[in-house]
């Protein structure tokens, strides 16, 4: 008899075992289903007013309607997008924090700095795309530069003395892929945010600036900004007037993105869920027609194939910051 008891040990063990894997996955499923009920907080690690921002802040209206909770924006602002991402990474895997990615965050960063407090593919669940844009090179109104050859012609009338601003590795990449390009020696001045960028733009003490498309469409359609050439390889639907810069420098194609991530380790029904509000949104008409009038070009990929294309976004990027000369930090 005690020996029939102790065969069935393993049995009951192995039981007792599925039983648990069962219940903790029931109450993983309970608590997705649940989600959300209580405040969600979207960190964006870029200033007020850049596309990341303006994205970010358009979305949060949308998913606090459709979730009917609070969804708090923090801009966690420093160091390339770095400081806000380390934030996400670091926020309990619960789906009540996530970020807004970019091309900074989760592609060029990779490659400008030597070393970084997170993996972009390891330490990140990728949720979902809202789209790509291109940069716009911008000079204030009352600049003497009209056009890019009186960019080139400046800087090569002034060495050491013609500069272009730059607050991440769009508008940083940008300038330095330019000044490559043109062969000048129009040189970059690093920015904590857009706004200390513009404040020296329009102060004459940088004369340039490689603006993504969101972010510069207000002052542009203000007449604050004058553009001069788009950094995507095609002209902006928007400006239809503005050169791409690859009619003058073919090959020139510089395009940027945006992104939602939740630190890793977040359920898979919460992902799911978040990621169909990703997808939601960008079918809403009203926030379709909000981000396609900024320049956005919407996308809407699968889970699965959005990180593919995170993890391209790094290669991609590492190709720009090698053309470019760009030295890591």
């Amino acid at each position: 008899m005690d020996s029939l008891q102790n065969s069935l040990h393993p049995a009951r063990a192995l039981l007792a075992f599925v039983l648990a894997l069962c219940a903790a996955a029931l109450a993983g499923s309970a608590l997705a289903q649940a989600w959300p009920n209580k405040p969600i907080k979207l960190i964006i690690p870029f200033g007020q007013g850049g596309s990341g921002d303006i994205t970010a802040r358009t979305f949060a209206q949308y998913l606090e309607a459709q979730v009917k909770q609070p969804v708090v924006v923090e801009n966690r602002v420093g160091a390339n997008g770095i400081i806000g991402t380390e934030a996400n990474k670091n926020a309990a895997p619960d789906g009540y924090t996530f970020q807004i990615v970019s091309n900074s965050t989760h592609g060029a960063n990779a490659s400008l700095y030597k070393k970084l407090p997170y993996d972009t593919m390891k330490d990140f669940e990728h949720v979902g795309l809202f789209g790509t844009f291109g940069s716009v090179a911008v000079v204030p109104a009352d600049s003497p530069i009209k056009s890019i050859a009186d960019l080139v012609a400046f800087a090569k009338a002034n060495p050491g003395k013609a500069f272009y601003g730059h607050f991440n590795s769009a508008s940083h990449v940008g300038g330095a892929l330019f000044a490559l390009r043109s062969g000048t020696s129009l040189a970059g001045v690093p920015y904590k945010a857009l706004g200390n960028a513009l404040t020296d733009l329009y102060g004459k003490q940088i004369h340039v600036i490689f603006l993504d498309y969101v972010a510069s469409t207000s002052h542009i359609a203000g007449g604050k900004l004058i553009p001069l050439a788009v950094t995507a390889k095609d002209r902006h639907k928007v400006w239809p007037q503005v050169p791409a810069l690859a009619e003058t420098y073919p090959g020139f194609d510089q395009i940027a993105f945006l992104g939602l991530a939740t630190p890793a380790g977040v359920p898979a029904d919460i992902l799911n869920q978040l990621h169909r509000h990703v997808v939601g949104s960008m079918n809403d008409p009203a926030v379709r027609a909000r981000l396609e009038s900024l320049g956005i070009v919407v996308s809407t990929p699968s889970r699965e194939e959005y990180s593919r294309f995170v993890r391209d976004q790094m290669e991609r990027w590492a190709g720009y910051v090698r053309d470019a000369k760009i030295q890591p930090e």
